[in-house]
């Protein structure tokens, strides 16, 4: 979401309270102060919230320059990833039911260490369900303030406008 705001301070401190209220974070943030003043902060918030967050963000004192809402997802990963979970602990079972029939050293050696890449394996996928169940239930905003600049008949330079424009988009691609 990109803005244009009266005042970036104040944009800012009323984005900050916002965040507070639904319950979110700020993860990342970078400002130039220098030049036409902007701010670019990632906002983590609870899925839930993320609808009133967007359009109280939206209220501020500004107007909308760009908008841009996408989703992903991870349905069909998380089905595959709880099938492979299900045949890999039921491999392990049979590994450490196959351990009781082993008769020398060398066969112990061999069944613990295919026990060890098989736990390693589903400690991995655990992990990666774990992590999207938790990226789930969250949503990022991406909100990129600058300030309205005040036109003067004297001061305004169009190179100065397009590199300025230049550096932002660069500076907002980045984040």
């Amino acid at each position: 979401l990109s803005l244009r705001v009266k005042n970036l301070d104040d944009a800012v401190t009323q984005v900050q309270n916002l965040v507070t209220h639904y319950r979110g974070r700020v993860t990342n943030s970078n400002a130039e102060r220098s030049g036409l003043p902007y701010i670019n902060i990632a906002i983590l918030v609870p899925r839930s919230s993320f609808d009133g967050l967007l359009t109280d963000i939206k209220q501020i004192e500004s107007s909308v320059t760009n908008e841009n809402i996408h989703s992903t997802d991870v349905t069909e990963e998380f089905i595959d990833i709880d099938a492979r979970l299900k045949v890999m602990k039921k491999t392990e079972d049979r590994f450490i039911a196959l351990m009781a029939d082993t008769r020398n050293v060398e066969e112990i050696i061999q069944v613990e260490k295919e026990l060890l890449r098989i736990r390693g394996d589903i400690d991995s996928l655990e992990g990666r369900m774990d992590y999207l169940s938790k990226t789930t239930q969250n949503s990022v905003i991406n909100l990129h303030m600058t300030q309205e600049a005040a036109i003067t008949g004297n001061s305004w330079n169009p190179k100065d406008s397009l590199d300025n424009s230049i550096r932002f988009f660069i500076s907002f691609l980045k984040n």
